[in-house]
């Protein structure tokens, strides 16, 4: 079952979750990043799961998506915030989060921020890669995957 199998991958990575509502906001485009989507599936139940320190908790129904993002040289995903939760596993390469404060974190193997990141707040970010990286999310929401924000004066 998908369901199953999402929430022993979640758990691995040792996140909390709470799922929120977000707003739309206007557009800021990337460039540069192609996606994959292996699956995007509906979780009817409520999750309160809370064992070997990792909790996980919804309330009512949630939608989940996996995707494969490939950042090329250069490429940016457009400034953006995330109505929910969503882990991200650097694979390759390296990703730089900029925050909305202009404050930086590079993830990736081998770097000591680690390679898996978590976004789940209403403040917008974007993440850029210099030398291209291969990333997979797993998106925890309540409605939509990605809000759009406005572009921020961060270099």
């Amino acid at each position: 079952m998908v369901h199953s199998k999402w929430l022993k991958a979640v758990a691995t990575l040792g996140i909390a979750t709470t799922c929120s509502m977000g707003t739309v906001a206007s557009a800021s485009p990337g460039e540069g990043v192609s996606a994959e989507t292996f699956v995007t599936a509906d979780n009817l139940e409520d999750v309160n799961i809370n064992h070997d320190r990792v909790k996980l908790q919804t309330k009512g129904v949630t939608n989940v998506r996996v995707q494969k993002l490939i950042f090329a040289p250069g490429a940016r995903t457009g400034w953006h915030h995330h109505p929910g939760t969503v882990v991200v596993a650097v694979q390759s390469g390296s990703v730089t989060l900029v925050d909305a404060d202009c404050s930086t974190k590079t993830y990736g193997p081998g770097l000591p921020n680690g390679s898996v990141f978590v976004e789940g707040h209403d403040h917008a970010h974007e993440a850029r890669s210099t030398s291209g990286a291969t990333v997979y999310a797993t998106y925890v929401t309540e409605a939509g995957f990605r809000v759009e924000d406005p572009a921020q004066t961060c270099s």
